[in-house]
């Protein structure tokens, strides 16, 4: 029954996607179809048991050696809270501190490497000790490990976790670099680009130059109403004789094209900081999915991701920065 339970919620999910709104098992094309989505799913599910089974071996390594004979992940006695739309903090049992500790700066391999050499730089304090401390408790939550790219690094019952390690729950917590985002970046340098140009062209002093790397929410607000100033001018006529003019206003259109319209510096700087900070955690740790913040001590806070409070934050833009290319966000704060 269970089993039936499983199949006839899959393939409502996928019904969609053919002509008669379900599986025709009679028709050569959605037959083909259908096998080529449950070989998709099964390979999908290899891949994810392949790398639990990775990070199982990588504790087997750090608790016993070498020597495994007769020797299996241990058990934790204790139940962990996990999920709820709320953020929710955690601590590990006093029983279990020993062998979270013991795993706390454990890391898998380098590819192609033996277990128990130099570990991965993509894995961070913290990461194999949570997947330890939920895969192997009665918590009722299967713990899987991300995959590459923009994947999170854990996934809770299919939910995407992002783990950072730091000494405090509090101020600005890393959240990767966004490089690679580069039609949000292309609206950045936009954005500080007019901003530089009206001081020149205004004569006003540039005390400091700021660029789409390095900047803080808050300095996205007089920027935008230099923006603004530049909008509000008709540079329709301009734009046909003088060729900076039409780049300017090609800029312009760009930008509210991309966020909006926008009246106000506030109501344009928000909606900058929105689409930058939201186009990362989308993809890490996804919508309705949680940033692990973890101690050393155990002491554990998963931020619960909330994409609308951050539209609705008068705080948002004194809550994250861009250090080089690297978010920071205060997740007390906003989540």
């Amino acid at each position: 029954m269970i089993k039936m339970d499983i199949l006839e919620k899959y393939l409502n999910n996928i019904s969609y996607k053919f002509p008669k709104g379900y599986p025709d098992m009679k028709n050569e094309e959605d037959k083909d179809m259908l096998f080529k989505m449950i070989n998709e799913l099964l390979e999908e599910k290899s891949l994810l048991t392949e790398g639990s089974k990775l990070y199982d071996d990588v504790i087997l390594n750090a608790l016993y050696g070498k020597d495994l004979e007769g020797k299996s992940v241990p058990i934790s006695k204790n139940k962990y809270k996990f999920g709820g739309n709320s953020t929710f903090d955690v601590q590990v049992q006093s029983d279990d501190l020993e062998i979270w500790k013991k795993l706390w700066s454990v890391k898998p391999p380098k590819a192609g490497k033996e277990i128990g050499s130099a570990g991965s730089l993509g894995v961070g304090n913290g990461e194999i000790a949570l997947y330890w401390l939920y895969q192997y408790s009665n918590s009722g939550t299967d713990v899987t490990m991300g995959r590459e790219g923009d994947d999170p690094d854990l996934r809770f019952n299919g939910k995407g976790v992002e783990v950072k390690a730091y000494d405090k729950h509090t101020g600005l917590l890393g959240l990767g670099r966004f490089g690679a985002d580069k039609e949000n970046l292309r609206l950045l340098g936009m954005i500080f680009g007019l901003n530089n140009l009206t001081k020149v062209l205004g004569k006003d002093e540039v005390v400091k130059t700021i660029n789409p790397t390095n900047f803080k929410g808050t300095d996205l607000i007089p920027a935008m109403e230099n923006v603004i100033k530049l909008k509000n001018i008709d540079l329709g006529d301009l734009a046909l004789s003088y060729p900076l003019f039409a780049t300017i206003k090609n800029n312009i259109d760009s930008l509210v094209k991309a966020l909006g319209d926008f009246n106000t510096p506030e109501e344009g700087a928000a909606n900058m900081a929105h689409q930058l900070v939201s186009s990362k955690l989308e993809r890490k740790p996804g919508t309705g999915g949680y940033l692990a913040s973890l101690k050393e001590s155990g002491d554990i806070r998963f931020f619960a991701i909330d994409l609308e409070k951050l539209k609705t934050n008068e705080d948002f833009l004194s809550n994250f920065q861009s250090k080089q290319s690297s978010l920071g966000l205060n997740f007390d704060k906003l989540f």
